[in-house]
């Protein structure tokens, strides 16, 4: 997937598409963690003496994996009477779905699978982005005041995770704090990766250098802005897209499906959710294509 601010700045852009104005709003900061969508739970104790703690790694996968339609559906379903607040985390949450089934064929392509390399180029690409995109120095703005929603997770939200994981992996054992641990474990993470200066990745280099916002080698096509065939990571099919492409055809896709959302809270008839049922469909955000298929993952000619 996309990292912190490539997804930040696709809600964004979907906000300005639709002339709304939700992420400038007072609930701009659980729009934007609710664009991070279930990657807050990859940063559960991620500290690398606690890493035999697999619990947010376990969420992680399976909200990624695994019947990612109906948890999504369910998701916008308990929304539709909740606060603003947590309609404004799940019309993130919903556009995160939408990115990354977009391009995370792409990124495990380019990526491979081995180690922090995911991480590592999905940062590039962040990089990339908001120096071409915004103008921006990602090294010089920190993620985690634009997903900071407090010391916790508000407690509506919290509620609406937990009961949403364990109506569809109930497999998983979990308890409710680990929910509000892995959101602060993601904030600190961010403060620790943070590096305006570039002193933490030449002391800490091993640890962050992977996560963290640093000037980019420019002698490399991440964004594969030459239009060189790539190969679809699970299907073996053959692409040419920009990872910008990628980003616009995402794009034009949410765009199309979050009035449709908005038509819902409004007034939750079973045709609009049967209309919703079938643009969200039930598409894994790892393989980009539909679970029934039981596509895996297995292609990569690694750049990074």
């Amino acid at each position: 997937m996309p990292n912190i601010w490539t997804h930040i700045f696709f809600v964004e852009d979907a906000c300005t598409s639709l002339s709304s104005n939700l992420h400038n709003s007072s609930n701009r900061q659980a729009l934007f963690l609710g664009a991070q969508g279930p990657d807050p739970f990859f940063y559960y104790r991620f500290w690398p003496w606690l890493s035999n703690q697999k619990v947010g790694q376990s969420i992680g996968n399976a909200l990624h994996t695994e019947k990612c339609g109906p948890f999504l559906m369910y998701l916008i379903e308990k929304a539709q009477q909740a606060s603003d607040e947590t309609k404004a985390y799940v019309m993130g949450f919903l556009t995160h779905h939408f990115l990354d089934r977009h391009t995370h064929p792409y990124i495990h392509y380019c990526a491979g699978y081995k180690g922090s390399k995911h991480q590592k180029l999905e940062t590039i690409i962040d990089t990339k982005m908001a120096l071409k995109h915004r103008q921006m120095e990602l090294w010089k703005h920190p993620a985690y005041i634009e997903i900071d929603v407090g010391k916790t997770l508000p407690t509506e939200i919290s509620q609406l995770l937990d009961t949403s994981i364990r109506k569809f992996y109930p497999g998983l054992s979990y308890q409710l704090s680990d929910i509000q641990t892995a959101y602060q474990d993601m904030i600190v993470a961010q403060k620790l990766f943070a590096d305006p200066s570039g002193w933490k990745n030449k002391l800490l280099k091993p640890f962050i250098q992977s996560y963290s916002h640093r000037p980019v080698n420019e002698n490399i096509d991440y964004l594969n802005e030459e239009k060189v065939p790539w190969i679809h990571s699970a299907t073996g099919e053959i692409h040419a897209e920009s990872f910008e492409e990628l980003y616009t055809t995402a794009l034009d896709d949410i765009v199309s499906v979050l009035p449709v959302v908005t038509d819902y809270w409004n007034d939750p008839t079973e045709s609009t959710k049967k209309q919703l049922n079938r643009r969200i469909s039930n598409i894994s955000y790892d393989t980009g294509t539909h679970l029934a298929n039981n596509f895996k993952n297995r292609f990569s000619v690694p750049i990074v």
